[in-house]
């Protein structure tokens, strides 16, 4: 029997050729030892050559899950897992050469360790990223530290003892969305908890406008599916007001930015509403959710 690594990381890939490499590198580049951790890429049915250019990268172990869907290919490596821990980041994410030794420093001694949720930066990929666009995923997207006082974390940088998962029967893979917040509460509502590890730092590529809005459908159409109300349609609509309302208030308090600059991001929250009920309009009519 092989002795247990002290951690795995697994990360899902589907159509990310390029971004992927990159991430590969910056695993393979981590401080702990190459006996103490073993990297898991998971290809979920990509079509770009993904899948060919990966089997030619050396130090990974590449799985296929042909079930569509991030948390399918999550749970795939979770079945192959051997670490005492799992990590999980996204194939889009740099993460910084002691991510994984910050991340276990951080999960000693914690009484009730559930997940540690490392901190998630933001980098402009290329000039399609607008300068507003920027701004917006700076003051709203991935908050780690508040997710984690609220017992959320997100996958682009996630640990947890593999057994704690395992045992909770992995991650929803009915959902196109919002897996890794189901899986938070799921473990929250166990009493365990979510630490914040500042030091465990993953950056992530700024989104531009379009993908910003591509985002928000995938998240509105994975709270349509995880919900079985027959008035969810209302609910989606009110939240979504809300979180506008939200984000407007914290826009015009901020003074991190100039005025023109809250306007340009106001635009963004404004259209990320009007996607959002568009696209709640279309599931209404028995489309199905979107996965990119």
């Amino acid at each position: 029997m092989q002795s247990q690594l002290l951690v795995t990381v697994i990360v899902p890939v589907w159509n990310d050729i390029d971004r992927i490499l990159l991430c590969v590198d910056a695993l393979k580049a981590q401080t702990l030892k190459n006996n103490e951790f073993e990297i898991f890429v998971v290809d979920n049915g990509s079509t770009d050559g993904t899948y060919e250019k990966l089997l030619s990268q050396t130090g990974i172990t590449l799985l296929q899950e042909s079930n569509p869907g991030s948390y399918s290919a999550r749970n795939k490596g979770l079945k192959e897992a051997r670490g005492k821990y799992v990590a999980f980041t996204d194939s889009d994410c740099i993460p910084d050469e002691k991510w994984l030794e910050n991340l276990i420093s951080c999960a000693i001694n914690k009484p009730s360790m559930g997940i540690i949720a490392g901190d998630i930066r933001f980098f402009k990929e290329n000039t399609l990223v607008e300068a507003s666009a920027l701004a917006y995923e700076e003051l709203f997207s991935m908050d780690q530290e508040s997710y984690a006082k609220l017992g959320l974390c997100i996958t682009a940088n996630w640990l947890s003892d593999r057994e704690v998962i395992i045992n909770n029967s992995g991650f929803d893979t009915s959902l196109k969305s919002g897996g890794d917040h189901e899986m938070s509460r799921r473990l929250t509502e166990q009493g365990l908890r979510v630490y914040f590890c500042q030091n465990a730092v993953v950056m992530h590529p700024a989104r531009n406008k379009k993908e910003i809005l591509k985002k928000r459908k995938r998240v509105v159409g994975g709270a349509w599916d995880k919900s079985a109300s027959k008035v969810k349609a209302i609910r989606l609509i009110i939240n979504s007001l809300k979180l506008y309302i939200k984000r407007s208030i914290k826009i015009f308090v901020s003074s991190d930015f100039s005025l023109q600059k809250r306007f340009s991001v106001y635009g963004i929250i404004t259209l990320i509403f009007i996607t959002s009920v568009k696209e709640i309009a279309r599931l209404s009519l028995g489309q199905k959710s979107s996965r990119s």
